[in-house]
């Protein structure tokens, strides 16, 4: 039986293919951490998860009490 990844790495695939592909734009807003639990079928710690890792790979970008944003320079595509 394969092996499915991680609802984390799921949620960051299909948000990474979004960018890649235009539908997401440099300066869109992402969904909140509850939009994305609901969107996706997963916890809001998955949520956070997935778009921590997405920070970290400089594709989005967070704003303090204002939410997360399409980088304007995706450095990791």
């Amino acid at each position: 039986m394969p092996s499915r990844p991680a609802d984390y790495l799921r949620v960051v695939d299909d948000i990474t293919e979004q960018i890649r592909s235009g539908e997401l734009s440099p300066g869109d807003k992402l969904p909140t951490y509850a939009q994305l639990s609901d969107t996706y079928k997963v916890s809001v710690s998955t949520a956070q998860a997935a778009l921590r890792l997405l920070r970290d790979r400089g594709l989005v970008e967070g704003h303090q009490g204002k939410g997360t944003y399409v980088a304007e320079q995706a450095t990791e595509m």
